[in-house]
């Protein structure tokens, strides 16, 4: 039940983070119509675009990691028997990349709920806009990327315990 649950919230995830990019796309042609055919240019087209280019790579991450579509050296564990890959890969991802991710998910909520509190606003920008929605999707990517993680480990735990047993 768990590791399904994990598994939709990565995909629908995955569809926002496409949503992101239809508005980066969308904001980035406006500025150039409204630059280069009105002589308009607006003043938050930067900000949207480095947002939206955030939110889509941190809503995207943890589909990319459920369908294993990370860049990985995996040199040597291909040379390894398959019982054992499973386990290192089992032991890694549940030991040392679960805890790593969740203490970053965890900071990034922080910052996210400070920057709501604050009403921190974007201080190099002529538009200003508030960053708390961009934090609490940074920090969210970052809590279903170590959620996904977690489910990755354990299946390979879990995997491996099956594969065992059917041996």
């Amino acid at each position: 039940m768990f590791f399904n649950l994990v598994d939709q919230l990565a995909k629908i995830s995955a569809w926002l983070s496409k949503l992101a990019l239809i508005v980066l796309a969308g904001a980035m042609l406006y500025e150039v119509v409204a630059r280069y055919v009105f002589n308009a240019s607006t003043i938050w087209a930067f900000d949207i675009s480095y947002m939206a280019t955030g939110v889509a790579f941190m809503l995207g991450v943890a589909w990319t990691a459920q369908v294993d579509g990370h860049v990985k050296v995996d040199v040597l564990s291909s040379l390894m028997p398959v019982r054992i890959s499973r386990i290192i890969t089992g032991v890694a991802y549940t030991i040392v990349l679960f805890p790593t991710l969740s203490l970053v998910a965890w900071f990034g909520w922080k910052k996210s709920l400070s920057a709501f509190t604050t009403n921190e606003v974007e201080m190099v920008s002529t538009w200003a806009p508030k960053m708390w929605p961009f934090y609490t999707c940074i920090a969210f990517g970052l809590t279903l990327l170590a959620l996904q993680v977690l489910v990755i480990g354990l299946r390979s735990l879990i995997d491996n315990t099956h594969h065992n047993r059917a041996n």
